[in-house]
């Protein structure tokens, strides 16, 4: 997890402050919603999600058929959240079986970035593959010039991104079976899991979403005022997954404590009965 916050870090340090404080808060805001009321607003984040998509797919569909850009977005959005909202419920277990897969990939990735040595550069250049150079190991001002580097010292961001995940790729390429195995692995569990406690493991992956908008919102607001936190936690890198962990599990019982149903109390058969004769 450190290194993929090191990654993080050395691509958002690029953008100017304003953008930067938008990014987090916009990060922020989701975050909370997902992490403690993921399960109240379920109605409204599908619809939100269906909206996007759809509007993305309207952009797609309108330069197709010759339709105009904002006519097809519009259409795209409403037809999309609309039918988010009609199968809430079978998008709600399809989107925790995403997340409860990723997060198995995920966790499995981090691990290699983490602990795994690069590969010898003899078998690199059998492989011809990019040199993987750990951000761990490099100084922060390190890191920004090997990014201009292998981005060819491009000013966009979407170039840096480019060649930052290209870089990620050349780590995790030698370990992507058993990484294809861990996201499989996931999903199976997460399906038979979502099978006999949905109520239980729904907000479990409402939870993990959020408390990753946070940790990525929480990243890019400090580095506007110029704080690199992935940076400064160099010498204590387990407190990330231990912080990500304890978030999680409390957003995940707060969800299920908040929306646990309340149970009437009925009143003895005889006392209706007395009350009803009366």
């Amino acid at each position: 997890m450190y290194e993929l916050l090191l990654r993080t870090e050395t691509l958002l340090i690029s953008l100017q402050s304003p953008a930067l404080l938008g990014i987090g808060a916009v990060a922020l805001v989701i975050g909370l919603v997902f992490w403690l009321g993921g399960t109240r607003y379920s109605t409204v984040i599908m619809a939100l999600l269906g909206a996007v998509l759809g509007a993305a797919a309207g952009l797609i569909a309108g330069d197709r058929f010759d339709v105009h850009p904002w006519l097809s977005i519009l259409i795209g959005a409403v037809v999309v959240a609309v039918l988010a909202i009609l199968l809430k419920k079978a998008l709600v277990v399809v989107l925790a079986v995403l997340i409860l897969s990723a997060v198995s990939g995920a966790g499995y990735v981090s691990v290699v970035l983490d602990y795994t040595a690069p590969p010898l550069p003899s078998e690199i250049a059998a492989e011809q593959i990019m040199v993987y150079h750990p951000f761990l190991q490099m100084a922060p001002e390190a890191r920004v010039e090997y990014v201009d580097r292998i981005s060819k010292e491009s000013p966009t961001f979407q170039d840096r991104l480019r060649a930052l995940l290209d870089d990620t790729w050349a780590a995790i390429r030698p370990h992507k079976t058993t990484a294809l195995i861990a996201i499989a692995a996931g999903a199976v569990a997460a399906v038979v899991l979502v099978w006999l406690v949905a109520k239980i493991i729904i907000p479990l992956a409402y939870s993990i979403v959020g408390v990753a908008a946070i940790f990525l919102g929480l990243q890019a607001a400090l580095l506007s005022v110029g704080i690199p936190a992935a940076s400064e936690l160099n010498p204590r890198p387990w407190l990330l997954p231990v912080l990500f962990l304890v978030l999680v599990v409390l957003g995940w019982m707060w969800q299920l404590s908040f929306h646990r149903p309340v149970k009437v109390q009925q009143e003895p058969e005889e006392v209706r009965k007395g009350s009803h004769r009366r």
